[in-house]
């Protein structure tokens, strides 16, 4: 509920803010442009470009940095910014290609300036670069050689992301011990840096200790990173410990706290996602609002020129017929010079258009992430309800010896029932139900291409599976044992087109 109230008083004026920023960028960069002062014009278009960044709108980042680059040459700090920034936004993009292209324009940049804070910097994202596309060894040799530079310049923030960044690498190669060594290391100089880098150390820190079974460690470090994620309103770090915090009960077999974070990290998701939707639709409609204001002043100012140019060719007609053709010919040239211009700023208006509708559909996204947590929820309440019934079972079942007939009689009754409530067949096809809603055609595709009919249990397992449920979880759902999920996951593969090398969930997920 805090956080609720929170992100409702302040969106209003966090929206306005936004506007009144970008209103502010765009009517500097006019007045440089009208002053063809080319310094501010460079300056400016980096801030709009620093600013779309932030806001997730990259095609707008993009267009910026390069208009920065088309009328600044000069191979300084500032190019290795830039080039940096825009090797940053295409790895968020995952477009690695173009993100290694501009990394190693600014390495290049960096060694012949000798600048090594800029050398350091593009070092740790070219092993980002490598980390995302699996080349792990790759990814060591930039962050360590990051690490010497941030070393020798004593700077802390430097060294603290860069430990961070080797961690995740091990994280990602399950050396969980030599992970959390350097997410410690990380911790250790980021006390001078900013919360969200503590926050995020710390939710690493949580992480890397549930992996590695030490579930109480890992809640009391997810717990910190909570917390000072409330006190910063950061709604991003707040939801990924709540994630977190469910997943790591889910492991504990504390279903109730599982199911409670897992419904706070919902709410803030919701909340996150309002949040974000009406900033970017706020951020689109002033965007829209401004490249119209601007195309209709150059649109006054071809027609002005346009009148200008029939007053020309009136005075020349007068003058001579020899004039007035020529006269004629400009005209027409100009003429569709201008019309050229109308279709660019045409196309300028849909490109607006074409990013609102994109803003639009990463928000239906977000919303099926949404839908996808709200399936785990139910998921979970079905191992909830059958972990107490099976308790309770058990429990009646140990009191038929010390009873009386007519007791042991009544037991058995109740026992049934519970049986029988157990094996009820409703919750499954809701819980099929919502399945289908996220992965539409999912039974009909996995019938198609198996090589044997599944039977209705297998086929209750491959939606378990594709839910990216452990076994365990998966064995308190079907009310069966660890080892029963293990042999049912052996006759689920043999009867699906895949081999024995590859991995089962990654087969699933592609149907």
């Amino acid at each position: 509920m805090f956080i609720f109230i929170i992100c409702v008083t302040g969106l209003i004026s966090h929206t306005q803010t936004i506007d009144g920023n970008l209103k502010e960028l765009k009517q500097k960069l006019q007045d440089a442009h009208n002053n063809s002062d080319s310094s501010i014009i460079a300056q400016t278009y980096i801030k709009l470009g620093d600013f779309f960044s932030r806001l997730e709108l990259y095609s707008e980042a993009i267009n910026n940095y390069h208009a920065y680059q088309n009328i600044y040459h000069t191979k300084d700090t500032t190019a290795v910014y830039v080039e940096n920034a825009l090797a940053q936004i295409h790895l968020d993009l995952k477009k690695y290609s173009d993100a290694q292209l501009h990394a190693s324009k600014s390495l290049e940049i960096s060694e012949k300036l000798l600048y090594k804070k800029g050398i350091a910097n593009t070092r740790a994202i070219l092993g980002s670069i490598a980390e995302k596309q699996g080349l792990y060894n790759e990814a060591l040799k930039h962050q360590n050689l990051s690490l010497v530079i941030f070393e020798s310049l004593k700077d802390s923030k430097g060294l603290a992301v860069t430990y961070e960044n080797i961690g995740s690498i091990h994280e990602d190669l399950e050396a969980f011990d030599l992970a959390y060594h350097y997410f410690k290391k990380a911790q250790s100089y980021a006390r001078h840096c900013n919360t969200n880098i503590q926050i995020n150390i710390l939710n690493n820190l949580g992480d890397v200790n549930s992996k590695t079974g030490q579930f109480e460690k890992a809640i009391a470090y997810t717990n910190q990173a909570l917390e000072r994620a409330k006190q910063t309103n950061n709604t991003s770090q707040i939801e990924s410990a709540y994630k977190d915090l469910a997943r790591t009960y889910s492991e504990l077999g504390d279903f109730e706290q599982a199911y409670k974070y897992l419904n706070n990290q919902s709410v803030v998701n919701e909340q996150e996602l309002k949040r974000k939707n009406i900033e970017v639709v706020s951020t689109m409609e002033v965007l829209h609002a401004v490249k119209e204001r601007e195309a209709e002043l150059q649109l006054l100012n071809k027609q002005k020129q346009v009148t200008e140019v029939r007053q020309y060719i009136i005075l020349i007609c007068a003058g001579s017929v020899i004039l007035v053709l020529i006269g004629g010919f400009i005209y027409w040239k100009k003429r569709k010079q201008h019309e050229q211009h109308l279709l660019e700023y045409k196309q300028q208006l849909l490109q607006v258009d074409l990013d609102k509708k994109t803003a639009q559909e990463a928000a239906l996204q977000r919303e099926i992430e949404i839908k996808v947590a709200s399936l785990t929820n139910y998921s979970l309440n079905i191992a909830h309800k059958n972990k107490m019934l099976s308790d309770v079972s058990k429990t009646l079942s140990k009191l038929q010896d010390r009873s009386i007939t007519l007791i042991r009689s009544k037991l058995k009754v109740i026992t049934a029932d519970i049986e029988a409530d157990l094996a009820n067949q409703n919750e499954w096809t809701e819980l099929m139900g919502y399945f289908s809603q996220i992965h539409p055609n999912f039974f009909e595709n996995i019938n198609k291409i198996a090589l044997e009919s599944l039977s209705a249990s297998e086929m209750r397992l491959s939606m378990l599976l594709t839910l990216n449920l452990s076994s365990k979880e998966v064995a308190s759902i079907l009310h069966i044992t660890p080892d029963s999920v293990r042999i049912a996951r052996y006759r689920l593969r043999k009867k699906l087109p895949i081999d024995s090398k590859d991995d089962l969930l990654t087969f699933l997920l592609s149907v």
